[in-house]
């Protein structure tokens, strides 16, 4: 795509990735624009519509002017955002290293000071023998690959030793909502069924859901998916639907012969063809079907929560409507709570999604503070000010506009459910465990894995000082010095293989 320039036409087939910034010349299509925007429900698009790049191509075959060059575009200035916040991300203070400083400056004092009170040359040996480093050296080490190993026993890859390291100081996390505080896609929640002076026959929820799954199974759309989906957790039994017609991103139609009645009393023919419409208000209307007063209400209220609604016509009667939206995981009720218990102070919800929306997810998951309508370089940017500011930020997301916070944030960590993605990429950690609690487990053995680094660190060194002093007075000669030596190495050795019992409760 290097070679495409501004003026030059793309055709973008259904399913593939949108490769540059430009404007739709023929074609029509619904558009997931999820990973860039946060909003999770596909945007129809038509001739003279704008598209970005980094966009997913739903149905239609679309053919697009490129605007810009493949350089300028909006998916390659995430690309550049997520590399200067990896260039520019201050450099990580190592455990070990914070320690090893201080302790050989007070090895070479000790020994100094041996060799000049005692004028004994082996008193400053002796010193030197006890001064073990190992306690540094393998004490983290020896925790951190233990704690990476359990992590990766439970769904958590840890790129590296500093990320776990980073885990057990970080005291702010800050979420993306779609597809991670949410499923990422649309799922049907409720049935309205038309008033009964509006019904021709008084059909159950069951018996609408089984007629709309029965023609939408024979789709690939993401909402036809979703309402075969809801037909199949209800167990219904679907129809064969006959003569099949969609209109991509309006609906489809199809008629549907049952063997019997739906009707308790009827007298009918025991064969009845019944012709099912699922689809849009767009697509009622090129059919003529009739949109009574209330479900338009009723759709423009379902928009302004960020819901969607299919209508469901029976021989030419709107019957119901199918009401779907991308809904919260059922466990983020508990996530903040368990994050507060392991020390974190604030909890944070970045969305490009509308205030609305963000607000009722952010409410439900307890979050602290909620900024809706942000784009990419605005995630940046209220991560590095909260840096600035000295905390340790947990920025966890999963679509490509959270990549360039996944890779300035303390400690990234990317939803990898869905495959290797830029997020992934960008990311210091990938969950693939399809609980978002996994980001608790995660903390949790960051924080137990360091605390049993410093012990073993505190221990290593504390045994070390005291021989040291005593080498210093002259009560250890240097060879019983290497033997007590190699005993505290064994005991820091054991200390940090402690990691490897921790346990880590199912409900995380």
């Amino acid at each position: 795509m290097e070679t495409v320039q501004p003026g030059m036409v793309v055709v973008i087939k259904p399913g593939e990735l949108v490769p540059v910034d430009g404007v739709i010349v023929q074609g029509s299509s619904n558009v997931s624009q999820a990973d860039l925007t946060g909003e999770p429900m596909p945007v129809r698009k038509i001739a003279g519509m704008g598209l970005l790049s980094g966009s997913v191509n739903l149905d239609g075959i679309l053919e697009v002017r490129a605007s810009k060059p493949s350089s300028e575009s909006k998916y390659a200035q995430i690309v550049r955002l997520v590399a200067e916040a990896q260039e520019q991300k201050a450099p990580i203070h190592r455990l070990a290293d914070r320690y090893s400083i201080v302790f050989t400056l007070l090895t070479l004092v000790l020994a100094t000071a041996a060799w000049l009170m005692s004028g004994n040359l082996v008193y400053a040996l002796a010193v030197l023998v006890v001064a073990t480093p190992c306690p540094l050296i393998l004490a983290t080490p020896i925790a951190i690959m233990s704690g990476i190993n359990i992590a990766a026993r439970h769904g958590i890859i840890v790129k590296s030793g500093s990320a776990i390291e980073q885990l057990g100081e970080v005291d702010i996390a800050v979420f993306d909502k779609t597809g991670t505080l949410t499923l990422g896609m649309p799922k049907v929640t409720s049935i309205l069924l038309a008033t009964e002076g509006q019904r021709n026959s008084l059909y159950t929820e069951d018996e609408i859901l089984r007629y709309a799954a029965s023609v939408e199974q024979l789709s690939t759309h993401i909402l036809a998916t979703a309402i075969v989906n809801a037909g199949q957790e209800r167990h219904v039994t679907l129809y064969t639907a006959n003569g099949f017609e969609e209109t991509f991103g309006k609906g489809v139609c199809a008629t549907i012969t049952t063997s019997q009645p739906e009707e308790p009393h009827s007298q009918s023919d025991p064969k009845r063809c019944t012709a099912i419409a699922v689809g849009n208000r767009t697509f009622m209307r090129m059919l003529d079907i009739p949109l009574p007063t209330y479900f338009l209400e009723e759709r423009e209220r379902r928009r302004a929560l960020g819901q969607i609604c299919s209508f469901v016509a029976l021989n030419g009667t709107i019957e119901a409507i199918i009401i779907m939206e991308d809904v919260p995981r059922p466990e983020i009720r508990q996530l903040c709570p368990k994050l507060k218990h392991e020390g974190i102070k604030q909890t944070i919800l970045l969305t490009g999604d509308s205030e609305m929306v963000a607000q009722q997810i952010g409410q439900l998951a307890n979050i602290d503070r909620i900024i809706a309508r942000c784009l990419p370089e605005d995630k940046v940017r209220v991560v590095q000010e909260l840096e600035a500011r000295g905390h340790k930020v947990l920025m966890v997301g999963d679509g490509i506009n959270d990549a360039p916070a996944l890779a300035t944030a303390t400690v990234g960590m990317a939803l990898g459910t869905q495959g290797l993605t830029a997020a992934a990429n960008a990311a210091d950690t990938v969950l693939l465990s399809t609980s978002i609690l996994g980001v608790d487990t995660a903390v949790f053995l960051g924080r137990r894995v360091m605390r049993i680094a410093r012990q073993g660190i505190w221990i290593g060194m504390g045994l070390s000082g005291l021989a040291m002093i005593f080498a210093a007075l002259g009560y250890i000669p240097p060879a019983a010095g290497a033997i007590l030596q190699e005993g505290i190495d064994v005991l820091v050795i054991f200390n940090a293989l402690r990691v490897s019992t921790i346990h880590i409760k199912k409900d995380r």
